[in-house]
């Protein structure tokens, strides 16, 4: 039929130009270059998911500056995004291993005032801790606030217990 013999016809022209690129090697800088940033950006990516933010920063650098050279706006725009999310995640990092810090020792803290029997106390310090720390970060994603809060809703319950119980209800 006349569509086989069309089929075969562009086969065997593919074929030949296959064979003709083969021979020669083509050096567009442009295509390398565009590799080489696709190559480092993806790098760069790779390293934030890790959380290896040194390495992003490394390989975001070289994209920019490959970028910058030879004119790609928008891999300069794209590794600016990249670098502001690496900041972000370094000042959380940061924050979170601050707030585990101080919330260790608040606990203590409270722990003394509880054994001193003076929930109101326990519980203003605690109270306090949240407050300041509350617009900086999410205080419920980190553990050791959650178990303060639990523990600071049990103390409460037994100080109402213990009040109800002065008081001769």
């Amino acid at each position: 039929s006349l569509m086989k013999k069309k089929d075969k016809k562009q086969k065997v022209k593919k074929g030949k130009l296959e064979q003709e690129d083969s021979h020669i090697p083509i050096k567009n800088p442009q295509i390398e270059t565009l590799s080489k940033i696709v190559e480092l950006s993806d790098l760069a990516e790779g390293s934030l998911m890790k959380g290896v933010y040194d390495d992003a920063i490394i390989y975001s650098e070289q994209v920019i500056r490959l970028a910058i050279e030879n004119d790609m706006e928008h891999h300069i725009k794209k590794q600016e995004e990249l670098l502001k999310t690496i900041a972000e995640k370094v000042q959380k990092d940061f924050f979170v291993s601050e707030i585990n810090e101080a919330a260790s020792k608040i606990e203590r803290i409270y722990d003394v005032l509880i054994k001193a029997e003076n929930f109101n106390q326990a519980h203003e310090v605690l109270e306090a801790f949240k407050i300041h720390y509350k617009d900086k970060i999410n205080l419920d994603s980190i553990q050791i606030i959650q178990n303060l809060t639990k523990k600071d809703l049990k103390e409460r319950i037994k100080f109402k217990i213990s009040t109800q119980n002065d008081n001769g209800n």
